[in-house]
């Protein structure tokens, strides 16, 4: 798993330096799927796959589907990432992190590089040009985009607190600021302070950790612009950008949409020309509606809950508000690495109890 972990973290940056041709470039960008591959599949994950497959193709939003399948890969390849085991994989990965981080930082110092810079005004980014070239320039190092760097970084800020390392764990902290995805950052900051200071990691905490998230949201959404829409700043945590085309997006497609599509789901190209709402929620309605939206998320959290999962539960539900999250196979990746692996410190505790539980490494995990 080591290999293939540094595998989707470095790709992007591989597949940069292909971007003086679009069909080469597109070709190769499927190459990190391969790191699912697994000789054993999840039979429940299947039959989940299965039911929102059908259910795509009756709402009308087959076309949906290629935003879908790299989630659903991951959650076949389950099996794979409960043998990971946590603690090791991201020691192994100490030298990867911080040459990432020190890659982050340059590009934050010192600009872009030619091969980057290329790359952005080909068009093949995942963002507009006008997007990277502002006053407070934002480093993804050498991930897919500036989420999936921040996540990279929010799993370390978790293993180096956990491990008592607290000098990386004030690096990990500064590269969470630098990096400057802002729902991730927020979204860490949620789940770091229920998990290290409040230190309540069961199902009624994780709810609590969602509406303290979903009022951050609505804070930015409606008090924000009261309070700071006049004032001018190059800080990217508090500049607002695509964030309110967000916004109006979504009210878009509430203002067309009718109450019975809540529940049924709605052919959303028809509404809006687009897939994605850069919210997970609403993304999931839409798809599938209100009840498909409970029981796709709660798929995904069906476990019992430790501290770990606890954490990156969290920040997942946090995330949720502002990107479709489960449209990225690389930031997915991360948070299956994150959530599924297990634990050094869940095993040790798992081995002082053997009477309560199992002494399997996967005893904290459901089938």
């Amino acid at each position: 798993m080591f290999f293939r972990f540094i595998l989707v973290n470095v790709f992007s940056f591989i597949k940069r330096f292909f971007a003086f041709n679009a069909t080469l470039y597109n070709a190769i960008v499927f190459i990190p799927l391969f790191t699912v591959l697994s000789p054993v599949i999840s039979k429940r994950s299947l039959t989940f796959v299965i039911i929102f497959s059908f259910i795509l193709l009756i709402t009308g939003n087959i076309s949906s589907y290629g935003n879908f399948i790299m989630y659903f890969l991951l959650l076949l390849a389950v099996p794979m990432f409960k043998k990971v085991n946590f603690e090791q994989l991201l020691s192994r990965s100490f030298w990867f992190f911080i040459i990432v981080c020190l890659y982050g930082l340059s590009q934050k110092l010192f600009g872009y590089s030619a091969i980057e810079k290329r790359w952005i005004q080909s068009g093949l980014s995942f963002a507009d040009e006008r997007e990277f070239l502002t006053d407070d320039l934002r480093p993804f190092s050498t991930f897919a985009s500036m989420p999936e760097f921040t996540l990279f970084i929010a799993i370390f800020v978790y293993y180096y607190k956990t491990e008592g390392k607290r000098i990386l764990l004030l690096f990990a902290l500064f590269m969470l600021y630098i990096a400057g995805s802002r729902g991730v950052f927020v979204s860490t900051l949620v789940a770091y302070f229920f998990t290290f200071v409040v230190k309540k990691y069961n199902g009624k905490y994780l709810f609590l950790s969602f509406f303290i998230s979903l009022l951050i949201f609505f804070a930015l959404v409606f008090v924000f612009p009261i309070l700071f829409g006049s004032v001018d700043t190059t800080s990217r945590m508090l500049a607002y950008g695509t964030f309110n085309g967000r916004i109006e997006l979504l009210t878009k497609i509430l203002d067309q949409a009718s109450f019975s599509s809540l529940f049924t789901g709605l052919n959303i190209k028809k509404i809006s020309g687009a897939d994605t709402f850069d919210n997970l929620y609403f993304m999931l309605i839409a798809h599938f509606g209100i009840f498909g939206c409970i029981y796709f998320l709660f798929f995904f959290l069906k476990q019992k809950i430790n501290r770990k999962n606890f954490y990156f539960f969290s920040i997942f539900l946090g995330y949720g508000f502002y990107a479709d999250v489960v449209f990225s196979y690389y930031l997915m990746f991360l948070f299956f690495i994150a959530i599924y692996s297990y634990s050094d410190e869940i095993s040790n505790f798992l081995n002082k109890k053997p009477s309560v539980v199992s002494h399997t490494p996967d005893a904290q995990i459901s089938s």
